[in-house]
C-alpha cells in the first residue's frame, strides 16, 4: 500500500477528518526522501495552503506519529525530525550537520536484522511492536573531510564540540 494511502487510513480509523491541509500534510511526508523537521513541513505546505496553521502541522505530524504512522527522531529541544520510511533500516545520523541517512544493508545478517529483532520481541516479551528505531551517530564524509582540515589549522583543539553543526561561514573569514 503506497504511504499516502497508509497515512489517509491511519488518520481516518482513529476518528480524524482529512481536510485538505492535513491530505496536503501526507501527501508531502509520503513523498519526501528527507527527514523534515514539523517547520520544513509547514514551509512547504503553506505555499500551497497560506491558511494552514502550524498548530494543524504539529498535529498531524504529533497524531501520525502517536499512531504509529510516522516515526520521531529527536535531537533535543527544537529539534525534532520525521522518519517516514516504514522499512525497517538504520538511521545514521551526522553529528556535525545533523543530516540523516538511511541505511539498508542487503546483506542477510540476522543478527542485526530489525524484522528479526521484532520477531523475537513479540515471541518472547509478547509486546507487538509497530516501529523499530536504530540510529548510528556519526560523522558524514563532508564533516569528516571538514573536521580534518579544521585539525591542520594551527590552534586547532580537541576539544571541540560535537554536537554543534559547522559555522561554514565563520570557516570562510
Amino acid at each position: 500500500m503506497p504511504k499516502l494511502d497508509i497515512f489517509i487510513n491511519v488518520l481516518q480509523q482513529a476518528g480524524h477528518r482529512i481536510t485538505p491541509q492535513r491530505r496536503a500534510i501526507c501527501e508531502y511526508l509520503s513523498v519526501t526522501d528527507q527527514h523534515p523537521t514539523p517547520y520544513q513541513v509547514f514551509a512547504n505546505i503553506s505555499t500551497q495552503y497560506p491558511e494552514i496553521s502550524r498548530a494543524t502541522v504539529y498535529n498531524t505530524l504529533n497524531t501520525l506519529q502517536s499512531l504509529g504512522a510516522i516515526v520521531e527522531i529527536n535531537f533535543g529541544e527544537d529539534q525534532k525530525r520525521y522518519d517516514t520510511n516504514a522499512i525497517p533500516h538504520i538511521n545514521l545520523i551526522c553529528l556535525g550537520c545533523h543530516q540523516i541517512f538511511d541505511y539498508r544493508s542487503d546483506i542477510h545478517a540476522t543478527d542485526w536484522s530489525t524484522d528479526t529483532l521484532q520477531n523475537r520481541v513479540m515471541t518472547e516479551m509478547g509486546f507487538r511492536p509497530i516501529a523499530t528505531k536504530v540510529d548510528m551517530l556519526g560523522f558524514c564524509q563532508a564533516c569528516q573531510a571538514q573536521r580534518a582540515l579544521e585539525a591542520r589549522q594551527p590552534g586547532f583543539s580537541q576539544q571541540t564540540e560535537v554536537n554543534q553543526p559547522i559555522d561554514k561561514e565563520k570557516d570562510q573569514q
